[in-house]
């Protein structure tokens, strides 16, 4: 009988997670099949897909024409193509941009909703999974493929994987659970995100930043030697001319706010609060912690207060 511990939405820190499943709803996995599938995607994203292995995933960008980010996603081999999961709420512009030139080409995208994406973590997490799966991926092998289903692993912030399973396979699995686990939701998910430094890009920061200004480089997100592909121009301008203004970072407080995502971040600069960069993300940690994602503008003193424009709560960068 499945032994669930309700988690009552208490979100932790990765370093004090007890083994936590997390429902991923505010995700969802975008299908690519057909012949021209791996050669279209070269056109459109920022990684070059001759470099993917099949037991590998990597963190990609899906930019407009003018190099800004549509979407950021986690791509790998998929059934007969390729799969990616991106936030929920992009996918459907997402998906409207990348199919624009794809008439021309033997190809189909679309987001499966079919599919379940469930995230688990925590202290002996492989030791849980094991229980239910022949094998588990890891550094050497990041992505599983076991029986129509899919397991990535994540090294960062500390061991975790995420499960693509079909409806009933989910249920089965449920059923089988016969350990203690905790239940959480998508904030426990968004926070690893936020502790691994991987952007967070919402609809409402949707076309707004180049892949430098989230860190997408350092993220090893981008190819600077393949052919040409959707924003190339603008991304290799700035790459070789080094001329990137902004940054992303990721701070802390204590309080209770509810700012929009896309509100200002300001610094204190001579005694006067001055706009410094954009909210990402935020996610409250066991009700007393802020955890906050946002993209500043360069120089910036990192030893500065800063705080969300409207709010007079202090925040300070992670290091």
């Amino acid at each position: 009988m499945s032994s669930f511990i309700s988690s009552q939405n208490i979100v932790y820190p990765s370093n004090e997670l007890s083994p936590t499943m997390i429902l991923l709803e505010e995700w969802s996995l975008i299908y690519v099949e057909g012949f021209d599938s791996k050669t279209y995607l070269q056109s459109q994203l920022t990684i070059d897909m001759n470099l993917l292995p099949k037991t590998h995933h990597t963190l990609c960008a899906h930019c407009n024409f003018n190099g800004k980010v549509l979407s950021v996603m986690h791509l790998f081999h998929y059934r007969k193509g390729y799969g990616y999961i991106q936030r929920k709420s992009t996918s459907k512009v997402q998906i409207k941009e990348i199919r624009k030139y794809s008439i021309f080409s033997k190809i189909k995208i679309y987001e499966l909703n079919d599919i379940c994406l469930i995230g688990f973590t925590g202290l002996n997490v492989r030791s849980f999974l094991l229980s239910f799966f022949i094998k588990i991926p890891d550094k050497n092998c990041p992505v599983i493929h076991e029986n129509n289903k899919t397991i990535l692993w994540y090294a960062e912030p500390s061991e975790r994987f995420l499960l693509v399973l079909s409806f009933s396979d989910f249920l089965n699995l449920k059923r089988q659970i016969n350990k203690n686990i905790f239940l959480n939701n998508n904030q426990q998910w968004l926070l690893l995100d936020i502790e691994a430094g991987f952007p967070i890009i919402d609809k409402i920061c949707s076309q707004r930043f180049t892949p430098q200004a989230i860190n997408l480089d350092k993220l090893k997100a981008i190819s600077f030697e393949k052919g040409c592909y959707y924003g190339q121009e603008t991304i290799a301008r700035i790459f070789f001319k080094k001329i990137n203004k902004y940054f992303l970072s990721s701070f802390t407080s204590t309080g209770k706010i509810s700012p929009e995502i896309g509100s200002f971040i300001e610094t204190q600069i001579n005694d006067k609060w001055c706009k410094i960069g954009v909210l990402l993300s935020v996610v409250y940690v066991k009700s007393k912690e802020i955890y906050i994602q946002a993209v500043l503008r360069k120089p910036v003193d990192v030893n500065n207060f800063f705080r969300i424009c409207g709010f007079k709560n202090i925040f300070f960068i992670r290091n």
